[in-house]
């Protein structure tokens, strides 16, 4: 008996999709798609352009384009976890025959899902959980070392403001000297020349308040891009930096969002061990099927048969028993483990060295501020004085000025020095709020 059949499996994905030969037929095709907008809605963005320092830390969180970017992780995480612990589709065949010389033929219908025998579509599940808690102290890790890069920037800006009220006001008191001297020299009691070296000392001032002025405009422009501030939009930054003290507040490793990553991240190296040895076990296969057959009986003629019928199909675990990958799952525990530890003793060093560099810049900074600056201002107006009742030369005054701007210049350094190292202690141990 000559015959020939037609089968055809119904799953997920026709296979016909592949074939350009079937282009004709009406086969399932994925198209593209304009993202959902609204996913990426995040909040407007505060276009405000007079910001506290205090405020800092809240417009990074709110408006930075780089975490409002991270943050769309979360959503394909949470995509993942809709979509992991599934059964695979079932399967629906449809088998024709028919005989090319009779009218002899048939139709079987099968029905056939897979199915695990052990849990891993449970542990699947509780896998892309553990990722999308990892996506979202991740993005906490991002929001921190930005808000530490903009504190910082914040804290430069603060201090050149300082330096550049300090030039001015001793430019000034060159300017109001450089006039004392000309009038002097004018009635022959004093140089021309001492009232030129003042005004050339305030021209120098000058030029270095220039400098810090246009230092200080670059340091808002890189702070806009930090809270999302357009370019083209004026800054203002407003407040003070709190009092040089130490911190009381201590670490706790729980609190900084890359040590909560690192056990989410051995949590699920430990239930993909799990997982691995549930691989170890191929699903079954469920089948239910039906067939029609309409086939020549001698002597009565052709008859209508049906059957009915299940049957299950058992994968035999002879070959692959998925050994490398458990190998290598635990091998990823041991290591993550490791890198814990690592971290951990990494973060202590962190918080060490930033209490230590606290403590030393406060310690140069009341040194200067207890003795050294108010010695220094003492002598200034002593040798002007002196300078002013001929009693000493012009270049004692310009000496004892150079000393008095440089320890006022190294007072500010350290201020700059101690608040920076104070925002980078506070990021160390985890705190989320502002430091300034």
């Amino acid at each position: 008996m000559k015959a020939f059949s037609l089968g055809l499996t119904l799953s997920g994905v026709l296979f016909l999709n592949s074939c350009s030969d079937f282009s004709g037929l009406p086969i399932v095709t994925a198209t593209a798609e304009d993202p959902d907008l609204s996913l990426a809605n995040t909040g407007a963005i505060d276009q405000s352009s007079s910001i506290s320092i205090k405020q800092i830390s809240k417009r990074v969180v709110a408006n930075n384009p780089q975490l409002r970017a991270a943050r769309l992780r979360i959503n394909e995480a949470q995509g993942q976890v809709v979509q992991s612990g599934r059964l695979s589709n079932p399967e629906l065949e449809l088998d024709l025959n028919k005989n090319v010389r009779s009218s002899e033929g048939g139709l079987a219908v099968t029905f056939a899902q897979r199915f695990p025998i052990t849990n891993r579509l449970s542990v699947e599940k509780r896998i892309s959980n553990q990722q999308l808690s990892i996506a979202k102290e991740e993005v906490k890790v991002a929001q921190k070392a930005l808000t530490l890069q903009a504190q910082e920037l914040a804290v430069e800006f603060l201090h050149n403001r300082q330096r550049s009220e300090y030039l001015k006001k001793q430019s000034a008191l060159l300017d109001e000297f450089a006039d004392f001297i000309d009038n002097a020299a004018q009635r022959g009691e004093l140089s021309s020349l001492d009232a030129n070296q003042a005004k050339v000392e305030s021209a120098t001032l000058k030029s270095k308040l220039s400098r810090i002025t246009t230092r200080n405009e670059i340091l808002l422009n890189k702070l806009k891009a930090y809270i999302g501030l357009h370019p083209s939009r004026p800054l203002q930054l407003t407040g003070n930096l709190p009092n040089a003290s130490i911190p009381s507040t201590n670490l706790a490793l729980n609190n900084r969002p890359e040590y909560r990553a690192k056990l989410l991240e051995i949590e699920q190296a430990k239930d993909n061990i799990a997982l691995q040895k549930a691989n170890r076990y191929e699903d079954i296969e469920g089948r239910l099927f039906t067939s029609l057959d309409r086939e020549e009986d001698a002597p009565n003629g052709l008859e209508n048969e049906g059957t009915i019928g299940a049957g299950v199909s058992i994968p035999l675990q002879f070959y692959n028993k998925n050994q490398g990958n458990i190998q290598t799952a635990r091998a990823k525990v041991s290591r993550m483990s490791a890198e814990k530890t690592a971290l951990a003793l990494e973060i202590q060093q962190q918080v060490s060295t930033e209490r230590a560099e606290m403590k030393s810049w406060l310690a140069q900074t009341n040194k200067l501020t207890t003795s050294l600056i108010p010695l220094a201002d003492n002598n200034a107006e002593l040798f002007e004085k002196a300078y002013r009742n001929g009693q000493a030369p012009f270049t004692s005054v310009l000496k004892a000025r150079s000393q008095q701007l440089e320890l006022q210049s190294q007072n500010i350094d350290n201020l700059e020095s101690f608040h920076k190292a104070r925002v980078r202690y506070f990021a160390a141990i985890g705190r989320e709020q502002s430091a300034l």
